[in-house]
């Protein structure tokens, strides 16, 4: 299981919806108490939606799950809350003193930026391409190929507030184009 291979000691939370599409997309189970149950035997934790709030009751009566089951679950969930410090009281929570207006502030693009440069993950590096020396693209030509090339809002999904700004694949090459 993940939770041994990769040392994991957190919870698990399922997209809204994916739970119940295991029954309704993926046909693996044909019974709501039987889609709880692979879920949370999956290792599924948390639903964002409201699949195991209404279900999880079901599957229990039913006796495809244990009490065992939710406490596990329950307890993978409260144990990350409990190392966040989310029980502490609220003079010892930094993060709890932010609201909307630090959301955009130089400070957090800094962030951002920093974070979005740790969470690459080069799968192959052919010839060992990449990284990319701008040095070596003086009168060279790069070709920016897909759908995607300059896509701005496309790359926001369905999960996103209101940017400050967009920089779409095609805008970022310009502007180093232009550095160089």
């Amino acid at each position: 299981m993940f939770r041994d291979t990769y040392d994991f000691d957190g919870y698990v939370v399922c997209d809204c919806g994916g739970i119940q599409s295991i029954m309704t997309r993926h046909n693996y189970t044909s019974t709501i108490p039987d889609t709880v149950a692979a879920a949370l035997h999956a290792g599924v934790d948390l639903d964002c939606g409201s699949f195991y709030n209404t279900n999880i009751p079901i599957a229990f009566a039913n006796k495809t799950i244990s009490e065992t089951d939710i406490d596990q679950a329950l307890s993978r969930v409260f144990n990350v809350l409990l190392r966040l410090g989310y029980f502490d009281p609220p003079e010892m929570q930094p993060y709890r003193n932010l609201s909307r207006i630090d959301i955009g502030t130089h400070q957090a693009q800094q962030l951002a930026f920093v974070s979005a440069q740790q969470s690459l993950v080069l799968l192959k590096n052919v010839n060992q391409s990449l990284p990319l020396h701008f040095d070596q693209l003086i009168n060279k030509t790069i070709a920016l190929i897909g759908p995607s090339a300059n896509a701005t809002l496309l790359m926001l999904s369905n999960y996103h507030g209101q940017a400050p700004f967009l920089i779409s694949p095609l805008m970022g090459f310009q502007s180093i184009t232009l550095s160089i």
